[in-house]
């Protein structure tokens, strides 16, 4: 898939925050001796793995086409803006456009020149290789971790998958910055994010490659990559959730738990930990605990913005409009500055043959485009 050069942004970033009641006592963060146990791979392997096993990556190494292409946008632009937008466009825009069109693949994680090298990238390989570059002509680009919202199932209603996304971002003279994302069009400025470091941004990368080592069968790799991402960051509730599910994936359901609960101890608002939690409970014939946690789940779906936002969508596919205006309420009733509520009721109103409602709508929507765009 080519993916087609969208314009980069200046954002103004919009706070955005959820509350959730505190987890009941008989959820315990696990003791320093069950973390080590599962740290160890131990229970998994006969011979548990050396870290020496682990094969070195140089996440940003620029290989001389890098610099070469990176070096002819700074001949061609001076200002910093400037010099941000044609790398973006540089590396995204077709070969007929005078680009290098990088092909998307998701589940292809690799360093900065090896992506550049096969013109494939994810949204973590694109973001390595633009900040190496824009930082080898002096722009100050750092990774922005983006929690893009849950997408849920709405087949069975409770399902939902939670992505995690980068992107880049650059840091202007003025104080404004731009966000350089590989989908822009997908990206808002709503979202919460933070520019995190390169240690994190290492664990991002190991955890991306150890998630597809266990999807392609090398569970011992997939360990060895998951374990140096909690090396290098062991604070991060989806690391210990990715932990777990490799071994609740190999039946070694106590590990599992511990490694669960310890992401859960990190961040209590999970519903990827508590999704799955109630999973394992359910399969360990713990009805009570998967019944609790199933509950938070549904709880924290049922007044999320975006779960309201989805089903709105369902319900204009399916012809019911009230429905789906009543859900948009909703939504923009908790999260009144994202632009894609109001342009979708404007859709409903223009199904509705309400003329003027419809222009109020996408007035609304393009007002908060411009506050969060600027």
């Amino acid at each position: 898939m080519r993916i087609p050069w969208a314009p980069a942004a200046f954002v103004l970033l919009l706070g955005a925050c959820s509350h959730m009641e505190p987890l009941p006592e008989w959820v315990q963060a696990p003791s320093s001796r069950d973390l080590d146990q599962v740290l160890s791979g131990e229970l998994l392997f006969d011979e548990p793995p050396a870290d020496n096993q682990l094969p070195p990556y140089d996440l940003m190494m620029l290989s001389p086409m890098m610099r070469v292409v990176a070096e002819e946008v700074a001949l061609q632009y001076r200002h910093p803006d400037q010099r941000a937008e044609a790398l973006h466009r540089a590396l995204l825009s077709s070969p007929m456009a005078g680009g290098l069109g990088m092909r998307y693949t998701a589940l292809n994680t690799t360093t900065a020149a090896r992506a550049f090298e096969r013109r494939e990238v994810n949204c973590l390989s694109f973001t390595l290789m633009y900040v190496a570059m824009a930082r080898h002509i002096g722009l100050k680009a750092e990774v922005n971790d983006v929690q893009v919202p849950p997408v849920w199932d709405l087949r069975d209603g409770e399902s939902f998958l939670l992505f995690r996304h980068v992107n880049a971002k650059v840091m202007l003279p003025r104080g404004e910055e731009l966000v350089i994302d590989l989908e822009m069009e997908r990206y808002s400025p709503v979202f919460e994010q933070q520019v995190i470091g390169d240690r994190l941004v290492a664990a991002q990368f190991y955890n991306n490659l150890g998630m597809e080592r266990v999807g392609a069968g090398d569970r011992r790799q997939g360990f060895l990559h998951l374990r140096r991402a909690l090396q290098l960051d062991d604070r991060q509730s989806y690391l210990w959730n990715n932990l777990g599910t490799l071994y609740k994936r190999m039946g070694v359901h106590g590990a599992a738990e511990v490694a669960y609960r310890q992401g859960l101890t990190l961040a209590p608002g999970d519903l990827s930990l508590m999704s799955n939690l109630a999973s394992l409970y359910e399969a360990e014939g713990e009805t009570d605990k998967a019944a609790y946690f199933l509950e938070r789940v549904r709880k924290h779906r049922n007044s999320n913005p975006y779960y309201l936002y989805s089903l709105a969508r369902e319900q204009l596919a399916n012809g019911d409009l009230a429905q789906a205006e009543r859900y948009l309420e909703q939504a923009i009733a908790r999260q009144a500055e994202e632009p894609r509520f109001y342009a979708l009721t404007a859709e409903i109103y223009d199904q509705r043959a309400l003329p003027e409602k419809a222009e109020l709508m996408r007035r609304k929507a393009e007002s908060r485009r411009e506050e969060v765009y600027l």
